[in-house]
């Protein structure tokens, strides 16, 4: 007798969850417009309108490396990671809920890249159709596109996972752990039709920085 209404108390919690997850998804401009003055924007675009897509396993580093990049460059940061955990207290990672993220981050890329910023768009993007989205994004812009892997030593990668699991760091966004990245690395990945550049994460992730960033300036 007890089961029953907590059965039903848990499909109607689940079925709340799907419709909300669907609202964030149908009004993701708005959404985009107040999530962006969390995001730390530059007020000033850097000077030209450029996509710079990062790929990359789960603690390998990617939002460090996205961070660097940014400064150097001058760029907006968008991270799908940050997205959802100021949009969902108990990330599922379902499918509804990952629509939902990546396209309020795409709706974010095109507002920016309309308005002239270089943006760095920092998600795992290691399937083509999952980055095709934002391409489309950077080609109907007019915006140029660069492709980044970021890699690191696997020792290093689920060091910076275990450490996580312990004690996660401030501005740590993600909930990747090492059974995510087990799952995730048995996927090779497929790779841009146009080539890519790469950043080691490593003790001299700063000079890697700084070599992509010369790349990406050099065709302004």
């Amino acid at each position: 007798m007890t089961q029953k209404p907590r059965a039903r108390a848990v499909r109607r919690s689940e079925a709340a969850t799907r419709a909300q997850t669907r609202g964030l998804g149908a009004h993701r401009r708005g959404l985009a417009g107040q999530l962006r003055s969390e995001l730390g924007i530059p007020p000033i675009p850097a000077g030209r309108a450029a996509l710079v897509m990062l790929m990359g396993l789960p603690g390998v580093g990617k939002t460090h490396c996205a961070r660097l990049l940014a400064a150097e460059l001058g760029a907006a940061h968008v991270a799908t990671d940050h997205l959802r955990s100021r949009l969902f207290i108990a990330p599922s990672y379902a499918d509804l809920e990952n629509a939902a993220v990546f396209g309020i981050a795409e709706a974010l890329v095109d507002e920016l890249l309309s308005e002239g910023h270089t943006v760095v768009l920092d998600a795992t993007n290691l399937v083509a159709r999952n980055r095709a989205p934002s391409e489309r994004i950077a080609r109907d812009r007019g915006a140029e596109l660069f492709h980044v892997l970021i890699s690191s030593d696997e020792a290093q990668t689920r060091a910076r996972l275990l450490a996580r699991a312990r004690d996660r760091a401030a501005g740590d966004h993600s909930d990747a752990d090492v059974r995510i990245y087990e799952r995730m690395r048995e996927h090779e990945l497929e790779p841009p039709a146009g080539g890519h550049l790469e950043i080691h994460n490593g003790p001299n992730v700063a000079d890697e920085v700084a070599r992509v960033a010369r790349v990406v300036r050099a065709t302004e």
